[in-house]
């Protein structure tokens, strides 16, 4: 180095960025930085993985699963907008559909071991308003209950009746409150209930028309003819009924069952059968219950079918009713134990039983308490 004279300059350098390398390192970064935020928005947005959804050229987009009894067998989902394309529900196919009540009769046809009440509790109603709603057919006697039989089915526990040339609203009511004795609540419902179509500011009603009391009632008007002291007064119950007197043996006032077993079937003695069945079968031997003298014997056009009825000759009576034969003839005396029929199942009855009865001065009584 010469004294006095400065040192000659380095050779200039480029700045960093201006180098080739640092540029294209740079470059590769900030790709690979975008190329992961990339991916990772695909992975966070993207739907979840699921089957592939089967199509079919010319179907549409959604295929639809397989109906059991006219309902999807599974649930389906159903996206909407208005949550959002990635909110989805359930919808459940099944609806509740509440039973509507009718304000009319249905019909009903009786099969082969039905009885008044088993029918009355299938349609919840009460026992008597299956008698009050066919009078025509079964004329207040639950005998005349047999299958194939049509019954009109009231909608509310009452009554159904034939409007008459002679009625009035008030007439009618008067016959249908026996329970209630407000024969004005009576007017009201007849003429409030649907069914009966009334305008309730001109409430005429055409002779013929066929309307429902609710809540009407009245007493029975059935019962059977008496037999007094051996003179059949059995007048009305059919061809079996036997004329003049007859003498004989009295009973003891003691009952025997009139069959060997003491089962019941169907009926039991109650205040819409005065009387009970006894099951028995097809041929079965029936027994006089006590000692008298035999007063009908033969065909019942009441319900009966083949009845024997004995006159015990002390104001004590005995119907033996549905035989398949009866085997003893009008005056014939009979003792307690004598056969006096076979069991069967003609008349009203809905299968081979015994209807027995037990009647005091013409009075039937629960054999329950007399039979030994």
């Amino acid at each position: 180095m010469t004294e006095g004279n400065p040192p000659a300059p380095a050779p200039h350098e480029a700045p960093a960025y201006r180098n080739w390398k640092f540029w294209a390192g740079s470059v590769l970064t900030l790709a690979a930085v975008i190329g992961v935020g990339v991916w990772a928005w695909s992975v966070f947005n993207a739907a979840p993985a699921g089957p592939a959804k089967p199509t079919t050229a010319g179907a549409a987009d959604t295929v639809q699963p397989p109906l059991q009894n006219g309902v999807s067998s599974i649930p389906t989902v159903v996206s909407s907008s208005a949550y959002g394309s990635n909110i989805s529900r359930l919808v459940d196919p099944h609806t509740d559909i509440p039973e509507r009540g009718t304000s009319w009769v249905t019909e009903y046809v009786v099969q082969r071991g039905d009885t008044l009440s088993g029918i009355a509790e299938q349609f919840h109603l009460k026992w008597e308003t299956i008698l009050w709603g066919n009078t025509d057919t079964l004329k207040d006697d639950p005998n005349f209950l047999m299958p194939g039989k049509t019954l009109f089915i009231l909608p509310v526990d009452g009554a159904f009746y034939q409007w008459q040339q002679k009625d009035t609203l008030e007439s009618v009511a008067s016959d249908f409150s026996y329970n209630s004795g407000d024969y004005k609540a009576i007017v009201d419902a007849i003429i409030s209930w649907p069914g009966n179509s009334i305008d309730p500011l001109n409430p005429v009603i055409e002779p013929g028309t066929w309307i429902i009391i609710p809540g009407g009632s009245r007493p029975f008007s059935w019962e059977a003819p008496m037999v007094i002291n051996g003179h059949s007064k059995t007048f009305g119950l059919g061809p079996g009924t036997c004329s003049g007197s007859y003498n004989g043996n009295p009973g003891s006032g003691v009952f025997r069952w009139p069959t060997a077993n003491q089962n019941l079937s169907g009926y039991d003695y109650s205040a819409m059968h005065r009387g009970i069945d006894i099951y028995v079968y097809m041929g079965q031997s029936i027994f006089a219950a006590d000692a008298g003298v035999v007063v009908f014997a033969g065909w019942s056009d009441r319900g009966y079918g083949n009845l024997v009825i004995i006159d015990h000759l002390n104001s004590y009576h005995t119907f033996y009713a549905h035989l398949s034969q009866w085997n003893v003839n009008c005056g014939q005396q009979v003792y307690a134990g004598s056969i006096v029929g076979l069991g069967g199942s003609t008349g009203n009855s809905t299968g081979p039983h015994l209807h027995f009865e037990l009647l005091q001065n013409g009075i039937r009584l629960d054999p329950h308490f007399y039979l030994m």
